[in-house]
């Protein structure tokens, strides 16, 4: 059963397993929102899974979704207070996700909150690249165009045809277009701000025909100062849907690979106040 974290409206948790060791808090893509996240718990009793809870969609669809970064940054740190549940965790984001999990990362150290053990981001470039392609201006007909092309985008040598569209299918998609292009403003107007890397692992989950991402770690090796790894999955921008348990699966073997984290005497000194 799916709860909301009390006392914030930005989370929420999709099971608390009694041998929880690590909480993994999930950041959707554009356009997407926690229930892409609600079969995760399922494949995991090591780790708690949540998700946040983004303004325009699911029970927050009458509040207007947020299209700056630092807005939404600021929502959602306030919501990571205190330290969860008193356990390690860390962030998984993809494609749009990915940026807004990096830069609530950032804005985490700047406090001297406590840390995540590690950075998942998968369907995006590092954040100092900026987008090559803009859709969020497009008339509403051409991006739609362009979503199905992202949507269908797969594994495939053989050319196949594409499935006919649902009715219903094109007319969710059409209430939801609004929250969409919001988020795709976000993370198309998104202007990264160069700073040290942070001291979090990353670890980079790629799909193997994405056409949206440079090769290898795509840059997201010069955001850590302890580390980086990329592990390749079949298919393309959306490959997460086609390979649930593995993705779950990767990310728990990874957190139980990463040694013991300790806060660095710079993060210690932060959080007394002192400097």
């Amino acid at each position: 059963m799916r709860q909301v974290r009390p006392g914030s409206r930005w989370f929420t948790s999709f099971g608390e397993p009694a041998g929880a060791v690590c909480e993994v808090v999930c950041f959707p893509h554009a356009g997407g929102a926690s229930a892409a996240f609600r079969g995760w718990q399922r494949h995991t009793a090591a780790l708690a899974v949540t998700s946040a809870r983004l303004p325009g969609r699911e029970g927050r669809i009458g509040e207007p979704p947020l299209r700056e970064m630092s807005a939404l940054v600021d929502g959602l740190v306030a919501g990571l207070r205190p330290p969860r549940a008193g356990r390690p965790y860390a962030l998984y984001g993809h494609s749009m996700g990915a940026l807004v999990a990096f830069e609530l990362v950032r804005r985490v150290w700047a406090l001297g909150l406590p840390l995540p053990v590690a950075l998942f981001v998968s369907g995006r470039d590092a954040p100092q690249y900026a987008d090559a392609e803009q859709v969020h201006h497009l008339p509403d007909g051409e991006l739609l165009d362009r979503l199905r092309k992202w949507d269908s985008t797969a594994d495939r040598e053989q050319p196949q045809e594409e499935p006919q569209e649902l009715p219903q299918y094109a007319e969710l998609m059409r209430l939801l277009l609004p929250t969409i292009r919001a988020d795709l403003t976000l993370a198309e107007t998104y202007r990264y701000v160069p700073g040290p890397p942070l001291p979090v692992p990353v670890r980079v989950l790629r799909g193997s025909h994405d056409p949206l991402v440079r090769p290898g770690h795509a840059g997201w090796a010069r955001q850590s100062s302890v580390g980086c790894a990329v592990r390749e999955f079949s298919g393309g921008h959306f490959f997460v849907q086609d390979h649930e348990r593995s993705v779950v699966e990767f990310l728990e073997t990874a957190l139980a690979g990463l040694p013991a984290q300790e806060p660095p005497e710079e993060y210690d000194r932060k959080e007394t106040g002192a400097r």
